[in-house]
């Protein structure tokens, strides 16, 4: 590095450090000062406590030093005098200089090595700040660097045409200059090209996908309408078929919309987050209690191997794995067990595992099936298949939580889904 580009976070680091040590030697006096007053309360405590035999925290107490001599002398010479309350109460001395010469030359001794320690950080601490203001140092330098180059107007020329005919949403898209002097310029535009061109697809695929998933409803409820139009004024048994296809259509329509939002406001960073430490192994026999009352054609079964908490939102959570296990009754022949368990992963983070006996999921599925609206073939050709959003609403909370999800499945054996959350840390109400 040239005497030019020397870093210029030096006088930075320096003042950061000296703020810093002045506020670390304020602390230690502090600290000293509390701890010469508690220790002496307590002796004082505990004397009284040796003459007196009703303590009373009202007495009248004085300290009186030794006359003459030095400082550590007079404390040598010192005496305690108390005096409890009552109209016969008698004034008590004790002596108080071995505990008081003693406490002295501890103070001393310990404020030495914390000063001693402070000193070191005084002379070390600039070069430990500079060291993590080196990246910035380093930008700072690169950018200097990049607007000393001396480039003519026509490389300003090719880079505006070059920009002026990308199309992010075609694929491939690349800036192309074919400029060594600008390649590093080139490669990074060409990186937000890549995103911007991968965020595009996924948008196009998410409104194609959601539109998919609305047009069918919304055909089923126009045909039934119609169909009453003409013939349901009469007929009661096409009557009662519209109403009730209408209502379940309507149903559908109203669980996609919420699932639709539900992802918007977590995508916008506006939907709702309240973590607080939550006993897991309660929530799961709330979810197993439900699941028994809801659903008959399926035994749930229960298994706390342990009695974990974590902070999380309530609410989030408990949908989170409400959809898991409405997930595994969907695919799960009737009469099959569901079990939900508690335990704990090899390094002692709480895991959620919803088990089904169903119909597996296929290898080259499991890798898709968070993605919003992917349906296996299975799921597709069910009648009881959803919209395929529930799985990705149980990433996003699951993700929000700092957890992760583990998938075990074999076609025809049946499904293992884990929500797998961080321990909740001591001292931390917060994830």
């Amino acid at each position: 590095m040239s005497r030019k580009e020397k870093p210029r976070s030096t006088s930075i680091a320096r003042r950061i450090n000296s703020h810093l040590r002045w506020q670390q030697l304020w602390g230690i006096i502090g600290a000293d000062i509390s701890l010469v007053f508690f220790g002496t309360a307590f002796w004082c405590y505990l004397a009284e406590k040796a003459h007196v035999a009703d303590w009373d925290p009202w007495m009248q107490r004085s300290f009186s030093l030794g006359k003459s001599g030095t400082f550590y002398e007079m404390l040598r010479a010192a005496s305690y005098s108390f005096t409890p309350r009552g109209f016969d109460a008698k004034t008590v001395t004790v002596d108080a200089g071995d505990f008081l010469s003693t406490f002295f030359v501890l103070i001393i001794v310990l404020f030495s090595i914390q000063l001693f320690g402070w000193l070191v950080k005084c002379a070390s601490g600039t070069a430990e700040i500079r060291r993590f203001l080196k990246p910035i140092d380093d930008i700072a330098l690169a950018a200097e660097r990049v607007s000393a180059q001396q480039l003519d107007a026509s490389k300003f020329r090719n880079l505006e045409e070059a920009i002026g005919h990308i199309n992010a949403a075609v694929p491939d898209a690349k800036l192309s200059v074919g400029d060594a002097e600008l390649a590093g310029l080139e490669a990074a535009v060409n990186n937000l090209i890549a995103r911007m061109h991968e965020t595009y697809r996924q948008q196009v695929r998410f409104v194609d996908d959601a539109s998919h998933e609305l047009r069918t409803p919304i055909a089923v409820i126009q045909g039934y309408a119609n169909m009453l139009d003409r013939w349901g004024k009469e007929d009661e048994t096409v009557l009662e078929e519209s109403i009730a296809a209408i209502k379940t259509e309507s149903d559908h329509m109203k669980t996609l919309v919420e699932q639709l939002l539900f992802l918007a406001r977590g995508d916008m960073g506006r939907q709702q987050f309240k973590p607080e430490l939550l006993s897991l192994s309660d929530m799961l026999r709330e979810i197993h209690e439900e699941s028994e009352m809801i659903d008959s054609a399926h035994p749930y079964a229960l298994q706390l191997q342990s009695a974990s908490k974590a902070y999380a939102d309530p609410v989030m959570l408990k949908q989170a794995v409400r959809i898991l296990v409405d997930n595994a009754a969907k695919y799960t022949p009737q009469g099959n067990r569901i079990l939900l368990r508690l335990r704990q992963d090899e390094a002692g983070a709480p895991c959620i595992d919803v088990q089904d006996s169903g119909i597996g999921i296929a290898a080259k599925d499991v890798p898709h099936m968070f993605e919003r609206f992917y349906r296996s073939d299975a799921a597709r050709n069910s009648k009881e298949g959803g919209s395929g959003l529930g799985l990705s609403i149980a990433k996003w909370i699951v993700e929000k939580h700092g957890g992760h999800f583990d998938v075990i499945s074999a076609q025809d054996i049946g499904t293992r889904v884990s929500i797998c959350l961080p321990a909740p840390q001591e001292g931390s109400g917060t994830l």
